[in-house]
């Protein structure tokens, strides 16, 4: 199974065999409708998943764009004896571990893992270890939950042999991956990237305006303008745990029920001008596409006193666009100039240095007290990528044979 968006064309969706999710069920009831796994399933020992970090809503955007990020967790599973979890890397003496003897767990992997196998069929699901190597902020904005979402799933898809359709015939596309992760996660801004990369416009049907769908969401692939670059700035673990490890859902409390007819048209536009710039690759209207009042004016006021500043001081140095990543702290802006590799470049042709420094001198200036809570952390300079979550090792394996191709000692 690869969700690389090579094999995605322009609607990034793949073709295979199995069904489609009803929106209209969750998915413990879907779960307990699933069929027994096909005979000729080959179930699996071991799979091993890399999934990339995922930006959303980049300003207007809100639960409705996503883009990921060149930024990787790798999740390794793998059948055992008992069930068991290990963690290294971002977040590793935070996340809880502990594991009961039939996986009940707190520990997002696990439970996509379980949700996974139950959709194959096969239940309960078997004890398996499971090792997170972590590179994604955790609790920052970064999607580091989507990114966990997304790798048990295809984890336990894998280990039990059970293929997910992504295209269909007319109509909607059945996209039944996306469909599982959106149920999990309750939004589909973040894991849409995380599956197929790139940047995803994601939309969710309305069950009386969308009548006769069978889908809760479907997404489609936004081009990522060349050269472009990410200055992120992502707070130390104090400042991103201190409202817990929920922020999300912390965050989403702060915003109103009801906005304004004028805010709401303001959103809009952005947005498609935001989705207009970069199918252009205009990014000098990033500045004008990435603001918004939905989420972020109440957040800065409320939670973060950092963002505004550093939002301010990336354009003032030249950066095309600055938004908050998701939930939040993490503050990103949208830069260019990159070509080819940063060591053979240039560097007063790329914005990437000037941003960061701006961004830091914001953070500085910041009064004493916010900056000791929000000036201990580190900057990103990353791509964003489009490759979407794979895997890169399975056993057995998916296939007893390789290409070899040319190489540097001539063997073809």
């Amino acid at each position: 199974m690869s969700l690389a968006p090579e094999e995605q064309q322009s609607s990034n969706k793949r073709k295979s065999g199995g069904r489609v999710l009803s929106p209209r069920s969750s998915v413990a009831e879907t779960s307990q409708k699933n069929r027994k796994v096909s005979s000729t399933a080959e179930r699996r020992n071991k799979v091993i998943v890399r999934v990339p970090g995922t930006t959303a809503n980049m300003g207007p955007g809100f639960d409705a764009l996503g883009m990921a990020v060149d930024i990787w967790n790798e999740i390794s599973v793998e059948r055992a004896s008992t069930f068991a979890i290990t963690t290294e890397g971002e977040g590793s003496s935070r996340i809880p571990t502990e594991v009961g003897p039939n996986g009940e767990t707190s520990h997002m992997v696990m439970r996509a893992l379980k949700i996974a196998f139950e959709y194959a069929g096969e239940s309960p699901m078997p004890p398996v270890h499971v090792h997170c190597r972590n590179l994604v902020p955790v609790c920052s904005g970064f999607g580091s939950s989507s990114a966990a979402i997304v790798g048990g799933l295809i984890a336990g898809l894998v280990l039990a042999g059970e293929e997910l359709r992504v295209r269909g015939h007319g109509g909607v596309d059945p996209e039944e991956l996306l469909q599982l992760a959106n149920k999990i996660e309750g939004h589909p801004d973040n894991v849409a990237p995380a599956i197929y990369g790139g940047i995803q416009l994601s939309l969710v049907f309305d069950k009386e305006l969308d009548a006769g769908v069978n889908q809760d969401v479907m997404t489609r692939r936004v081009p990522i303008p060349a050269g472009m670059r990410l200055v992120a700035y992502v707070p130390g673990e104090e400042a991103r745990f201190g409202g817990g490890s929920n922020k999300t859902e912390g965050m989403r409390n702060l915003l109103q029920p009801t906005i304004a007819r004028s805010e709401a048209v303001f959103n809009i536009q952005r947005t498609a001008l935001l989705i207009d710039a970069l199918h252009c690759g205009d990014l000098r209207m990033l500045r004008h596409a990435t603001k918004d009042k939905l989420h972020q004016p109440i957040r800065g006021e409320k939670a973060y006193p950092h963002l505004n500043a550093m939002m301010q001081a990336a354009l003032d140095a030249g950066a095309h666009g600055a938004y908050l990543s998701g939930a939040g702290p993490t503050v990103m802006c949208i830069c260019s100039g990159a070509s080819g590799d940063i060591f053979a470049q240039n560097s007063d042709e790329r914005q990437e240095k000037a941003a960061t420094e701006a961004m830091r001198q914001a953070l500085e200036s910041l009064p004493t007290e916010q900056t000791l809570t929000w000036g201990d952390g580190d900057f990103y300079i990353v791509s964003p990528t489009e490759k979407g979550a794979h895997v890169t090792f399975a056993d057995p394996p998916f296939s007893d044979s390789l290409a070899t191709f040319g190489s540097l000692d001539g063997r073809l």
